[in-house]
């Protein structure tokens, strides 16, 4: 990418391809309004984001939501990104939003379009022409596993993986003395603080690359700087991941090791079948023995003219192309892996990675047109390839030989079509190319594949305005849902969704609702109270469980969380309209309806300002009040254990009248105070939560970003003064 073209040529491509992006995005939404309100976005994500932004606008850090109970460490869970100024300010405007599918179908197109933007300007980077690097960057974010999992559902993915584009061109330039050391330090932070350890082994991934690079140019003087950047990088962001590392002890995510039960977990054929807008490979997700979606497509285009690209062009890449196969081969080698390695788990996530150097690739070879020679042999080629690219799809499913049939009719149509326009018109062959995504896209969105049926299919109201007319009133205080979808009649899809919700979306009905969707959850809790990560209640005897003693603290569940509301399915297998008839009638008012039954507690709590819930003989709690979510005061006389109705995550402190306590967990996963005897006139008990190793992390960001600002000023005083002018022109002659 020359420095000197002018500003609009550098400019305009990409501003163009963000739009066209953001158009072409909402051909999804044409047959499923939900397309993007889906899975973990609509249970998690949006409805989460939706909660932090509200707390963001109210003057709070969202640290700790306590009401969301295993699912309310925000900075633990990471995937939220409270650390991500870009993410808070996405979070923000879904508060703002009164249409939560809107909301996150808007920051999702946005990060779709900073991918696009990204692949081209990698391909740009590398030497593929404007036309080339706007189809590598408009394909991208429309590739089966992007579209359909990370921009579908799994948002967090989407975002981190936007970023690294960005990072890989930043960081390249940065080597070969382009741009300042800054700027890859800025796409590195935005791309760590995301969470997601899969963007974070992405940028890793970056720099290994870029490094190898280095070594082949011998540019020894650029792997100093970019050891630098990645030491600031990885300093800046550890204030992210420690309170995750801290907090696995308690949570469900404690396994490691490695283990292979084929989940997602894709072979080297299905990676090969990269153009199929049909082929569904066979490969396990969840409940099905086989994907519901296109998940390793890439661009209908890279098989078909793969006879006709001029591949022997790349060689003008010389060394500079080290870093584009060890990117790709690194990605390949854990693709190829183990479903369970470590903390990582599901290959199937990485493919995206791996593509991001294909579509490069094929990108720099575009740029050089298509062959005009021995036309009849690379016909025959070609249709070869798109006879095995049908066989493989339908091998796969033989049941949809119809939807096959139609994606090869359209897969030689827009072939033929290529061919004749790189023919008579070679620059418009780009255009021949987008309109074909573009063909492809609609079908596959509209007619064969209209969404991920390999994970759920969540379709809440997204209207805030009609969630919060339907709960807000009818479900007061502290919520508990004994319900799970499983027990919904397959006629009944959304029939439950003005009495029952699941996850997070609870929080934008105004309902504070114990059963949130956990990431990493509180194992003992959950165990305890048969939650799963969505907040279903998967056992038949959950009323039960509800109104047994809490262990440890001498109430009932019930009691020891301060529950206000319990909402009943009466279509699941928990005793139906009489489920609640064992709550005591002098406390509890319980009302039967269609769906549901609720009881209401009626008399107050002992402590109505704070969050004790039980103590212990000796000990007499005179006031109890919770200024914030992370700190809560409380004035006592005598001795004993005090139990809050709070999950115990590991970062919460005690004092007693400034003098360090222990606090511990019940076996349940309370938090408790075993109180010293008080003073004559009574002491006060003070607990707080900071997230665990945050000292630390902050000190590491910190250091960080003192390390950053002053590489970069040194590097921005050395540009100045002409030292690095001749290596980034002799780059730009190399890759340009």
């Amino acid at each position: 990418m020359k420095s000197d073209l002018p500003l609009a040529q550098r400019v305009v491509p990409p501003i163009l391809l963000a739009a066209l992006v953001s158009i072409v995005a909402a051909i999804p939404l044409i047959s499923n309004r939900w397309f993007y309100y889906w899975d973990d976005s609509a249970a998690a994500f949006t409805p989460g984001w939706h909660t932090i932004g509200e707390r963001i606008l109210s003057g709070s850090w969202p640290t700790l939501i306590p009401e969301l109970w295993a699912g309310g460490n925000v900075t633990a869970e990471a995937l939220y990104g409270t650390y991500n100024p870009v993410i808070l300010l996405d979070s923000v405007a879904i508060a703002l939003i009164p249409n939560l599918g809107i909301g996150i179908t808007l920051v999702k197109m946005q990060f779709m379009a900073i991918l696009a933007v990204g692949v081209y300007l990698v391909a740009r980077q590398y030497g593929a022409n404007r036309s080339m690097a706007f189809i590598a960057g408009f394909a991208m974010p429309f590739a089966g596993y992007t579209l359909y999992f990370d921009a579908s559902s799994w948002a967090s993915g989407l975002i981190a993986f936007a970023w690294i584009p960005h990072v890989w061109w930043s960081t390249r330039a940065s080597a070969l003395g382009r741009v300042n050391p800054l700027v890859p330090i800025v796409f590195g932070y935005l791309a760590m603080t995301t969470g997601n350890p899969y963007g974070a082994v992405g940028v890793a991934v970056v720099y290994l690359a870029v490094i190898a690079e280095c070594i082949a140019i011998k540019r020894a003087g650029s792997i100093k700087s970019l050891m630098i950047s990645a030491a600031a990088i990885i300093m800046m962001s550890l204030i992210v991941y420690l309170p995750l590392l801290f907090t696995t002890g308690v949570s469900v995510r404690t396994q490691s090791g490695i283990a292979n039960d084929g989940s997602l977990r894709p072979d080297l054929g299905d990676l090969l079948n990269l153009s199929g807008p049909s082929n569904q490979p066979y490969v396990t997700a969840f409940a099905s023995p086989a994907m519901t979606i296109p998940l390793v497509y890439l661009a209908w285009f890279l098989i078909p003219l793969a006879p006709w690209i001029q591949w022997k062009s790349l060689k003008k890449l010389g060394r500079h192309s080290v870093s584009l196969f060890v990117f790709g081969g690194i990605y390949v080698v854990l693709l190829l892996g183990p479903s369970n390695l470590w903390l990582f788990r599901w290959p199937a996530r990485l493919l995206e990675y791996g593509q991001l150097p294909a579509i490069v690739v094929t990108a720099v070879a575009l740029s050089a047109g298509l062959h005009r020679d021995r036309i009849q042999a690379r016909a025959i080629i070609t249709a070869g390839l798109l006879a095995l690219q049908f066989y493989l799809a339908w091998s796969n499913v033989p049941e949809d030989i119809g939807i096959h049939s139609a994606s090869l009719l359209i897969t030689v149509v827009l072939t033929v079509f290529a061919l004749v326009v790189a023919y008579r018109k070679p620059r418009y062959l780009a255009g021949a190319l987008a309109v074909g995504i573009v063909v492809v896209l609609s079908a596959q969105t509209n007619f064969w594949f209209t969404g991920n049926y390999n994970v759920t299919p969540w379709k809440f109201p997204r209207q805030v305005a009609f969630l919060e007319s339907k709960f807000e009133d009818r479900y007061q205080g502290t919520t508990f849902a004994i319900a799970d979808p499983v027990n919904i009649p397959p006629d009944n899809e959304t029939g439950q969704w003005g009495d029952l919700l699941f996850g997070n979306a609870w929080q934008p009905a105004g309902v504070n609702a114990v059963n949130s969707y956990a990431g990493i959850s509180y194992n003992d809790f959950v165990q305890a109270l048969c939650l799963n990560y969505y907040g279903g209640v998967q056992c038949p005897d959950g009323v039960e469980r509800l109104l047994a003693e809490s262990p440890g603290t001498g109430v009932s569940w019930l009691d020891a969380m301060r529950i206000d509301t319990v909402v009943v399915q009466n279509s699941g297998p928990y005793g139906g309209k009489h489920a609640l008839d064992a709550l005591p009638e002098g406390d509890w008012k319980v009302s039967p309806d269609r769906v549901v039954t609720v009881g209401h507690r009626t008399t107050e709590h002992q402590w109505p300002d704070g969050r004790v819930s039980a103590t212990t003989p000796g000990l007499d709690v005179r006031g109890d009040a919770a200024a914030t979510d992370t700190r809560e005061t409380v004035e006592y006389t005598g001795s004993g254990t005090v139990t809050f109705a709070l999950l115990a995550w590991p970062g919460w402190s005690a004092t007693v009248d400034g003098q360090t306590v222990e606090t511990k967990a019940s076996s349940g996963g309370l938090l408790q105070v075993d109180l010293p005897p008080s003073a004559a006139s009574g002491s006060t008990l003070t607990i707080e939560f900071s997230p665990p190793g945050s000292t630390f992390g902050w000190t590491a960001a910190g250091v960080g970003l003192l390390l950053a600002l002053s590489q970069g000023a040194w590097a921005f005083r050395r540009r100045r003064s002409g030292q690095d002018d001749n290596a980034a022109a002799s780059a730009d002659s190399v890759t340009s």
